[in-house]
């Protein structure tokens, strides 16, 4: 997804971790933790490895990705600032099951497995916001599996794009702009062959739910784009 500011965003209720505390609770939480920074590309969580702890993104932005026997990879959601990734256990002693990329430069609070359960003991605030985020994950997680088992490429590629609009500030013409994702990348975030995304993009042009540009995807018409999302096709 773009990088984009907390402000560009649409808000979502139980999405952003430090945005449901209260000051205190929130300063309390970024004195707990470490800061730690990232390169592009770099590994915050790494698939298989033992968990220890979360990150709360303050900066940039994290893919989840998971990459199966055959080393193909699937990216199962980017998160921004005020997101974490490191769940679900957040407090067992597990494996990860997916791993998390930086995309440019990331900065995160890390809260360790100790740290967290302490916290979490101590505040009840923080306990529970930390309960209603995983919530919101869990239903992305969700919406994910469903959208991959019911829905065509096609389908799955517009409401990527939708999403990734829906995060996107208005350009100064007052369009929707989305930043050219290249079409393996696009395949990797909804599942698909290259091919078969490069086809459900003729198609969503072909529509005029779409527009191509050099380096961008203009939303032309939000509700054909919708209709696709939604088809049988």
């Amino acid at each position: 997804m773009p990088n984009v500011g907390q402000d560009d965003r649409v808000p979502e209720s139980g999405r952003y971790l430090l945005n449901i505390l209260d000051a205190d609770t929130k300063r309390e939480a970024v004195q707990r933790a470490a800061t730690r920074r990232y390169a592009n590309r770099e590994m915050l969580i790494r698939q298989g490895e033992k968990a220890n702890g979360i990150h709360i993104i303050t900066g940039g932005t994290v893919e989840s990705l998971f990459e199966s026997a055959g080393g193909r990879e699937l990216i199962l959601g980017t998160w921004q600032a005020g997101d974490f990734v490191g769940g679900p256990y957040v407090f067992g002693d597990h494996e990860h099951m997916w791993g998390a990329r930086a995309l440019g430069t990331v900065t995160t609070l890390y809260l360790n497995h100790d740290s967290l359960k302490a916290f979490a003991q101590q505040s009840a605030p923080f306990a529970l916001a930390l309960i209603e985020s995983l919530g919101f994950k869990g239903q992305r997680y969700s919406k994910l599996a469903q959208t991959l088992a019911t829905h065509t490429t096609t389908e799955r590629l517009a409401l990527l794009i939708s999403e990734l609009a829906d995060n996107a500030a208005p350009s100064s013409d007052g369009k929707k702009r989305v930043g050219m994702v290249r079409q393996s990348k696009l395949a990797h975030m909804i599942g698909a062959t290259r091919q078969s995304v490069a086809n459900a993009l003729q198609k969503l042009e072909d529509s005029g739910a779409i527009a191509l540009e050099p380096t961008s995807f203009i939303i032309a018409d939000r509700a054909i784009l919708g209709e696709l999302a939604g088809s049988n096709d």
